[in-house]
């Protein structure tokens, strides 16, 4: 499908901090994996369920992931 460059806007649904991963929640309702490593400026820890989160959205072994996964400074 198409790829975006720009930052999205979405909302973190899921935390496992243990596993180092978590789900974004977008604005149209889609879940989306992340890894801790993609959070910017080890930020991983500081995410909690509902952050407010920019991302880029690219295509992973098992569907759309988000890569580079920034808090925004709302959060």
């Amino acid at each position: 499908p198409h790829r975006h460059s720009h930052k999205l806007r979405a909302r973190v649904s899921k935390l496992f901090p243990d596993d180092g991963y978590g789900f974004l929640e977008t604005p149209d309702g889609r879940e989306i994996y992340f890894h801790q490593n993609s959070v910017l400026d080890g930020g991983f820890n500081r995410l909690k369920i509902g952050s407010e989160v920019r991302f880029a959205e690219e295509e992973g072994d098992k569907g759309p992931q988000a890569s580079t996964v920034a808090p925004t400074k709302r959060s």
